[in-house]
């Protein structure tokens, strides 16, 4: 049975932004995990550490996208099983951080259930890496600051937050556009795979901007009251 469980997060993109402990851990441990959407396809987070590591061994988790929960159990007991069987001590990769809808996360409880010894290894989040590329504070002083996957509730949470951070901009467009004369109160940055070499940024008011161009899988919001 596996000796210990690293959680790592490896940052949004950039190597450079990996951190020094998490290099550290991955060079010593004996397997590295790492999670894909679907068979065949890269692992973006292994991308990330590939240039730290070397003469590893690699074992691919799937977690298919999909929203049906038995069959989300299943991959989620499959994996948890491979690392539990594993020897020694091992790294599973995520994207962003380990506490941050996370992929780590599926498995984490059940590891903890079967009492596995887990460190977690903070990485960098995309809420901070895009408040970083577009140049702007998510919250300052007492305001408030709100986190929804997919825009969820938004016109609900608007009012009350003054920053709203939207994970996953897929339909964001569409429930921005509702607002109608509520519009010119905000104003919007996106940013499409922050800090990759392909990384697209735009901000501006709400009707400023080409939603099109960002439904993306790794497009992340940033939605402000104008003061």
């Amino acid at each position: 049975m596996v000796e210990k469980v690293y959680g790592i997060g490896v940052g949004v993109g950039d190597k450079e932004l990996l951190t020094l402990k998490a290099k550290n851990i991955l060079e010593k441990v004996d397997t590295i995990f790492v999670p894909i959407s679907k068979e065949g396809k890269k692992s973006i987070a292994l991308e990330i550490v590939r240039d730290y590591i070397k003469n590893k061994k690699i074992i691919e988790l799937l977690f298919p996208m999909t929203k049906d929960k038995e069959t989300l159990k299943k991959y989620w007991n499959e994996a948890s099983n491979k690392i539990m069987n594993e020897s020694g001590e091992v790294a599973v990769l995520t994207l962003g951080d380990p506490t941050l809808y996370s992929t780590f996360s599926y498995v984490w409880n059940i590891l903890k259930e079967n009492n596995i010894d887990i460190e977690i290894i903070n990485g960098i989040s995309s809420p901070f890496a895009a408040a970083g590329r577009l140049n702007i504070p998510l919250v300052e002083g007492d305001e408030k600051l709100c986190i929804l996957p997919q825009g969820k509730d938004l016109e609900r949470y608007l009012d009350e937050f003054d920053t709203i951070v939207v994970m996953k901009t897929t339909n964001l467009g569409e429930k921005l556009k509702e607002l109608n004369d509520k519009k010119d109160k905000y104003v919007i940055g996106i940013v499409k795979k922050a800090t990759f070499e392909d990384e697209k940024i735009v901000y501006g008011k709400i009707d400023e901007i080409d939603f099109d161009e960002f439904k993306d899988y790794l497009s992340i919001a940033i939605i402000k009251k104008v003061k």
